[in-house]
C-alpha cells in the first residue's frame, strides 16, 4: 500500500501570529566624568579583605 502525498505549504517568513514584538529598549543616559579618580576613590571597599589579607 502506497501512502498518499500530504499537501505542504512553504512560507517565506513566519506567520504574523508567530512573530513576537521586540522588547522595549531602555533609554540610557550618560554622565560625563571630569575626574575619574574621584569616582574610583569613592568606590573603595571598606571591608577587612585586602592584598595582605584575602579572607
Amino acid at each position: 500500500m502506497t501512502p498518499l502525498p500530504i499537501p505542504v505549504e512553504i512560507l517565506s517568513s513566519p506567520p504574523v501570529a508567530a512573530r513576537r514584538a521586540a522588547p522595549p529598549v531602555a533609554a540610557a543616559s550618560l554622565m560625563p566624568v571630569a575626574d575619574l579618580d574621584e569616582i574610583v576613590e569613592s568606590a573603595e571597599c571598606s571591608c577587612d579583605a585586602g592584598d595582605d589579607n584575602p579572607h
